[in-house]
């Protein structure tokens, strides 16, 4: 559980410092037009001295709201449609406004009472300049999820060409699904999957792997090979996911009369990638690594296992000793006119757990 935690922490305070950074560069820019402005009217001064007065409090305030965001509201907010999520927000900012004007009043001469100085017009322009701020950060977070840690590429063209590139993905399914929908009917099924889902995105995310396409019951992930290798990340991804879910057996359980179960195949290779589409565009993959991986997976019922690598992806993950594999032996996957080695992993003392 340790490394999943530092992964997250080290990927939040990422964010933290890329927020500050944006905020520190658009309060430089709005101090370049607020001097660009003032010239233009006839009001002389100095650039610098602008830049002076609004880069500090923007610094403070991305560390300071960002680590607020990020490590404790985003999670409880992610639920909620974005416009919710914003007006709570603005109830927010509009009590830490206040309360900052009452920690540190102007100083100013005639400045009125704190009611007058909310509906003037610095008030006011101040609640919309941080409001738009705000807004604006909750958004490109959103965005972010919506695209995946893969979103960069979808403005850069990185795969507007295809591209040939090694890849590893894992086929997730959760166990006895068809049995779990006719007893729980379609609405409840649906609310069992949107929670679930909801429980192994972040794991996803701190393994730094991209979700490729919900089908179902079914999510496939994939990682680039580097990504993927370094530190085990593919493997850690369902160690994490499955330790995650069983953590929290006993609200499925209560809530949904079950405890839901994945099983996941693991394979890598080489694939074609690319985007399509001019609407909705979408990056798929192609190559026969993908159903590979897909056909693992099927295989998990059969060998009453968890989980299922290939034999190839085993050579290259340089396990440590704290994992014990076990040997399934070769075995034919629909597809494939060779058969291919077949391993099962688990955790030592996870049994225990």
């Amino acid at each position: 559980m340790v490394p999943e935690r530092i992964s997250r922490t080290r990927i939040r305070f990422q964010r933290v410092l890329r927020i500050t950074v944006a905020w520190a560069v658009l309060a430089c820019l709005t101090a370049l037009f607020e001097h660009t402005f003032l010239l233009t009217h006839g009001s002389p001064g100095r650039l610098m001295d602008r830049i002076d007065d609004r880069l500090p409090t923007a610094i403070i305030a991305g560390l300071l709201g960002g680590t607020l965001y990020l490590f404790v509201l985003r999670d409880r907010w992610r639920r909620l449609p974005y416009f919710h999520a914003v007006g709570v927000m603005a109830i927010l900012l509009a009590v830490v406004l206040v309360v900052v004007r009452l920690i540190l009043p102007p100083t100013t001469a005639g400045s009125g009472d704190l009611l007058h100085q909310a509906f003037s017009y610095t008030g006011v322009s101040t609640f919309l300049y941080w409001f738009l701020l705000m807004a604006g950060t909750m958004l490109m977070v959103r965005l972010n999820d919506q695209l995946g840690s893969g979103g960069i590429s979808y403005l850069t063209g990185f795969y507007h060409k295809p591209r040939q590139e090694m890849r590893i993905f894992m086929f997730l399914d959760m166990r006895s699904s068809t049995a779990i929908a006719e007893r729980l009917g379609h609405t409840r099924y649906f609310e069992l999957l949107n929670e679930l889902f909801a429980d192994i995105t972040d794991p996803i995310l701190y393994s730094r792997g991209d979700i490729y396409q919900y089908v179902g019951d079914e999510i496939s992930v994939s990682w680039s090979f580097r990504r993927g290798v370094g530190r085990q990340r593919c493997i850690r991804c369902f160690l994490d996911i499955r330790r995650k879910l069983r953590a929290r057996a006993a609200h499925y359980e209560a809530r949904y009369g079950l405890t839901p179960v994945f099983k996941a195949g693991f394979h890598y290779g080489p694939v074609t990638t690319g985007e399509v589409g001019l609407v909705k565009k979408e990056r798929i993959y192609s190559g026969d690594v993908v159903n590979t991986a897909a056909h693992i997976q099927n295989q998990c019922n059969k060998h009453g296992v968890d989980n299922l690598i290939s034999d190839d992806l085993v050579k290259v993950l340089r396990l440590p000793a704290s994992y014990t594999l076990r040997g399934i032996g070769s075995t034919e996957l629909k597809g494939r006119s060779q058969a291919i080695g077949l391993w099962t992993l688990e955790e030592k003392g996870a049994a225990a757990q």
